[in-house]
């Protein structure tokens, strides 16, 4: 059986970033091994909100002017594109605020918006959702190179390789999917089956881990300096070793269950750099809110109706910038009488969207009795 490749690369600083990306890409075979000169090779970061590259919420605009640079060597065209989660609607301040815009003027590269360049609907299998609109910038490339942040995630615990191509999904249509794949096993088969639709076009994924997320993520959780770069020309298996390496039992991930991945698929690793302990990962915090994964699916058959969160509004906090009304999937949510939003718990399906995209941390998590037994936060 082949191995498959995953670089591992310590770097403390974004300053000292070029050098480790081409390491980490050299690791693996070099820039050559995956692109041809002339070939038009779109660079996708995680630009999930507009938030500073300090916050760990986005991908460091060093990463993407390293592998922008790399593009360049092998005479490839570069372009450098993503879509914001939710309801973004001034793109030009997402770019700005995250540095995309500075670096991409200044290394003389296109900034491309998935929403303006229109979109094609394409059936991928999904049970869920009959047809699926990817952008066009995607679809009219030769080759992808993914370039995710590592973080935590409400709803699918992480976030990485596989999460991060939702982003080729424009603007508001990620919004209206969660609306048929709001259960975490049913956006599982959706994000799967986008990464199988796009899997022949993805060159390499090399995931930005220097200032990860732990906690609540992809957005609302704490930064952790984890110093870590870690690429490989396989998306997945890089997903569920890294996984592995912040004490996740990749058992739990429906992801990786639907790709029939387990732990013997390390066999088939080589680990090219580090080794694995050389990296601040121990203690890793996952998200609170998913500790139900771990429950025995017949106790969550027999007492399911009894475990819930619910997403409910901290209004101490809340800027009433009512995005996390644009943002949700189910309508559940709208100004109340004191004109803060409200969340209707009788609608709310626990997509926890908004949570999500509140760009003040003013989503909060309500829980059932037996969920906040059951279900405490470290």
């Amino acid at each position: 059986m082949p191995m498959t490749k995953i670089s591992l690369i310590k770097c403390d600083d974004y300053n000292k970033v070029n050098n480790a990306v081409k390491e980490a890409v050299n690791l693996l075979g070099g820039v050559s091994a995956f692109i041809k000169p002339s070939e038009k090779i779109l660079i996708k970061p995680n630009l999930l909100a507009p938030k500073d590259p300090s916050k760990a919420v986005t991908t460091h605009p060093e990463i993407v002017r390293a592998i922008i640079k790399l593009v360049k060597e092998v005479g490839a065209v570069p372009v450098v594109g993503d879509s914001p989660g939710g309801d973004v609607r001034d793109i030009k301040n997402l770019w700005k605020v995250t540095q995309m815009e500075k670096v991409c003027s200044e290394e003389k590269v296109e900034l491309m918006s998935f929403e303006a360049a229109g979109s094609k609907k394409f059936d991928i299998n999904d049970k869920n959702i009959r047809r699926v609109n990817f952008s066009n910038v995607a679809l009219d490339c030769d080759g992808i190179i993914s370039l995710p942040k590592l973080k935590t995630h409400t709803l699918m615990s992480f976030s990485a390789g596989i999460k991060n191509l939702y982003g080729l999904v424009p603007g508001l249509m990620k919004v209206e999917y969660h609306k048929y794949a709001s259960k975490n096993k049913d956006f599982a088969d959706l994000l799967t089956n986008i990464y199988l639709f796009f899997k022949s076009k993805i060159r390499f994924t090399l995931v930005d881990g220097i200032l990860s997320m732990e906690g609540n993520g992809p957005s609302a959780g704490e930064v952790r300096k984890t110093d870590l770069i870690a690429a490989s020309c396989d998306a997945a298996v890089l997903d569920a070793y890294l996984l592995d390496m912040l004490g996740y039992d990749i058992s739990n991930s429906d992801i990786l269950k639907n790709l029939k991945m387990t732990k013997s698929v390390f066999s088939t690793v080589e680990i090219l750099g580090e080794k694995r302990g050389s990296f601040n990962l121990k203690e890793f915090k996952f998200p609170s809110v998913r500790k139900l994964d771990l429950f025995p699916k017949f106790i969550i058959r027999i007492f399911g109706k009894f475990l819930w969160i619910k997403a409910a509004v901290n209004e101490k906090i809340c800027m009433r910038c009512m995005l996390c009304i644009r943002s949700c999937p189910a309508g559940a949510i709208r100004p109340g009488i004191n004109q803060y939003p409200h969340v209707d718990a009788k609608k709310c399906i626990s997509c926890f969207c908004c949570h999500e995209m509140c760009p003040h941390k003013a989503i909060i998590f309500k829980k059932s009795i037996f969920a906040k037994i059951f279900m405490k936060d470290r």
